[in-house]
């Protein structure tokens, strides 16, 4: 008897364990905060994208021919207004995010994105293209081939085609020309430490955590999502030193942030495998999608002392398509296998968005929804 409840023990022990880790997890501070300071910094320019075929902007398109003047111009050809047919040439705007601590030289990926009426951009060239921040100071220049994305994807839907056909990348295009300052250290030797999502629980536990590790009173919770950190003295002389020891502290948390991105140019979904779903009901052209959320009760065993019954939720996924046709999901479903089924019945990349979307609008997917 004594060993049956050894063996009983041991095995409650191995559950709480088990639903510990399940409802928690282990991250580094790198991971859910960033450094003040520590940022990107968004650059716009204006450009030209030549070498399409036929398919740029119209003589109607004003500020395309003036540009094309002006570049002309800076070469020594002089009064060819008249003389212009920029059907191969469209005028593009010309956006990026310049990484903090990027130096000369490095190279990033630029978005170009048409003015005018051009009808693609595919196969295009970006001419040399300076992108300048908020302090309309250059640091930037962009130049090379267009990428439109549209190599092996097949789409269905011809406004889908044309939205991702004024839009492009030109990879690894930029180059950057002039260094952003970064400071993440004040004139007292304080750090700022600000949290990805602000949470009270999750910002005293960081608090906790780089106090514990450094053997004093550092670290102050200002709010739920800044936390300032007195550097000591030595660390004083080798700041990156100290900021990497406190983004490789692991932390628990309760729940990791979840998210699902999509491409509305490309029809990409991309997301965590457990982002769950509440009761919601959805229609989008020839598909029909129910969403059931019920609540289960897990009874213990009546000879376990001091256990009680735990509540947990399950969902139940149908999903129908074009035809009639039906496919249930099993009880517990998530999102990833919502959009399994919908595979299944033949949706394309972006009926799963619209029906992602919709889900997102009635506050029934327990997610961030980011569209790129």
């Amino acid at each position: 008897m004594k060993k049956y409840f050894r063996i009983l023990i041991a095995v409650l022990i191995i559950m709480a364990i088990t639903a510990e880790v399940l409802l928690a997890a282990e991250l580094r501070v790198r991971n859910v905060a960033r450094f003040k300071g520590v940022r990107d910094n968004q650059l716009t320019g204006f450009g030209l994208v030549v070498g399409l075929k036929g398919t740029g902007d119209r003589n109607t398109t004003v500020f395309t021919t003036q540009a094309i003047v002006n570049m002309l111009k800076r070469f020594g050809i002089a009064d060819a207004a008249n003389q212009i047919t920029v059907r191969n040439v469209a005028a593009v705007m010309v956006t990026a995010n310049l990484p903090a601590f990027a130096k000369k030289g490095d190279k990033l990926d630029v978005v170009v994105s048409s003015m005018g009426d051009a009808q693609s951009l595919n196969g295009g060239v970006l001419l040399v293209t300076t992108m300048k921040g908020l302090d309309d100071s250059i640091y930037v220049s962009a130049q090379g081939p267009v990428s439109t994305g549209e190599g092996g994807m097949a789409v269905n839907s011809i406004i889908a085609l044309k939205s991702r056909q004024t839009t492009g990348r030109v990879p690894s295009g930029g180059l950057v020309e002039k260094e952003v300052p970064v400071t993440f250290v004040d004139e007292k030797n304080n750090m700022i430490l600000i949290m990805n999502i602000p949470d009270f629980t999750s910002s005293d536990r960081i608090t906790y955590a780089i106090n514990s590790q450094f053997w004093g009173t550092i670290a102050s919770a200002v709010d739920a999502g800044t936390i300032k950190i007195a550097v000591p003295f030595d660390f004083q002389n080798n700041y990156v030193e100290f900021a990497a020891a406190v983004e490789g502290l692991y932390v628990e948390m309760e729940e990791v942030a979840n998210k699902v991105v999509v491409n509305e140019r490309t029809g990409t979904v991309v997301m965590g495998s457990d982002v769950a779903i509440d009761t919601c009901a959805v229609s989008h052209g020839n598909f029909n999608v129910n969403i059931a959320v019920t609540k289960q009760i897990s009874q213990p065993n009546s000879f376990v002392p001091g256990a009680s019954a735990m509540v947990y939720e399950d969902s139940n996924i149908k999903v129908e398509g074009a035809g009639n046709q039906l496919v249930t999901l099993p009880m517990g479903a998530n999102v990833q296998d919502l959009v399994n089924a919908l595979n299944v019945l033949g949706a394309t990349p972006m009926d799963i968005i619209s029906i992602i979307q919709a889900i997102k609008a009635a506050n029934a997917l327990h997610a961030e929804v980011s569209i790129m």
